[in-house]
């Protein structure tokens, strides 16, 4: 059985040791099998449901990386395990590489069994992908079976999904309308579409970036612990991922509310089609005092025990020229000493009224409404009555 190895020279070695006699193919393996499969457009159709169990058979970092809504992970093969039968398979032998997969995956059958127990499996559709649809996901399907449960495969893996996903954001125009929350950093556009958010359908770029579009911006998402988004594929699925939440919970509905923003969000451009979108949307122009604001940018990038002090003071360190230019060598002091006092109040306001009000000014649209965040129930009652009005 396969074991821990110290180096690649382990490794060969111990796969030098196979009897070639004992090889087959996954084909000869599976050929007893009958896996149904799915389609993408039908795999769609099952997200978000209850009765569904959607299982990600890839590598814990492919995972992390981006996955398909609603998955959960169970590696055929863990990390370490992938990159040793990938290194078997590109440098010494296929039928050797199938083998030590099937020595990493076979142990996993009791794991797998507790796994479909607590996810209430027997009462559920299983749902399984890997990347291209191979070897990974059937071999979980086989896994299944042997256990008493069965399996369908999403036919391409999460390739195909890839797929659907950059074919959607390059429909030029975008297929859905905007209605696009405008104000001064602060103001309380995300909190507002956090409030609305199970109301009326939204279209939140900042958590499909986990980044809330500053310099300073991953640093919320960071206190609250959540992972970062790694690349641009990430960051469109994600997006894609909240359209389909908004389609399945809002059938019929094609009309998002969504913050105004540049071109990125953090490091990651906006799709065209849907950036062209945004800025022919109707706006609605939110506004708040500059207490409430910065009360609320605070709370978002301090938390409620500070904690985002350090990052904030990393930043601003990092950035030392790029702030001594925008803001002057005396409004820059007085920033950086008002964070290592713990004077958060101060270190806001300043940046607010220095640089992010004179930075970010209105865009010059015409505003369909104007709606005062200060009051968070009315600005939610006032957002969702417009919106339905609108889209009557």
């Amino acid at each position: 059985m396969a074991t821990e190895f110290k180096n690649s020279k382990e490794l060969f070695e111990y796969v030098r040791n196979y009897d070639s006699e004992s090889y087959f193919s996954l084909t000869d393996l599976f050929g007893k099998y009958n896996f149904p499969s799915i389609n993408i457009d039908d795999f769609e159709k099952l997200l978000f449901r209850p009765e569904t169990l959607i299982i990600d058979a890839r590598s814990e970092k492919e995972f992390s990386q981006t996955a398909i809504p609603g998955a959960l992970s169970f590696p055929v093969l863990n990390d370490a395990e992938r990159h040793n039968v990938g290194l078997v398979y590109r440098k010494y032998s296929k039928n050797a590489a199938v083998k030590l997969a099937m020595e990493y995956a076979d142990p996993k059958l009791t794991a797998l069994e507790s796994f479909l127990i607590n996810n209430n499996a027997k009462d559920k559709k299983i749902l399984i992908y890997c990347w291209r649809g191979g070897g990974r996901s059937k071999y979980l399907a086989y896994l299944c079976a042997k256990i008493g449960h069965n399996a369908t495969l999403l036919t391409k893996g999460i390739n195909i999904y890839r797929n659907k996903v950059v074919n959607y954001f390059n429909i030029n125009p975008f297929p859905c309308m905007l209605i696009e929350l405008s104000g001064l950093t602060g103001c309380g556009k995300t909190m507002l579409i956090n409030s609305v958010y199970n109301d009326i359908p939204c279209l939140d770029l900042e958590k499909a970036a986990r980044h809330y579009s500053s310099l300073f911006g991953y640093v919320p998402y960071k206190i609250l612990n959540f992972s970062p988004v790694f690349n641009q594929s990430a960051f469109e699925n994600n997006l894609y991922e909240n359209l389909l939440h908004n389609f399945f919970h809002f059938p019929g509905k094609r009309t998002f509310i969504i913050e105004s923003e540049s071109k990125k969000v953090g490091d990651f451009v906006i799709p065209a089609s849907l950036f062209s979108a945004m800025q022919n949307a109707t706006s609605v122009l939110i506004v708040s005092s500059m207490e409430s604001r910065v009360n609320r940018i605070n709370h978002d990038y301090f938390g409620v025990d500070l904690r985002g002090i350090t990052d904030m003071e990393k930043i601003l360190t990092e950035k030392e020229r790029f702030f001594r230019k925008e803001i002057s060598n005396k409004h820059y002091d007085s920033a950086m000493q008002s964070l290592k006092k713990g004077d958060v109040f101060a270190f806001t306001e300043l940046m607010i009224t220095n640089y992010y009000d004179k930075k970010y000014k209105d865009k010059g649209k015409k505003h369909n409404i104007e709606i005062s965040a200060d009051n968070l129930p009315r600005a939610k009652e006032e957002l969702i009555n417009f919106y339905r009005k609108y889209t009557a």
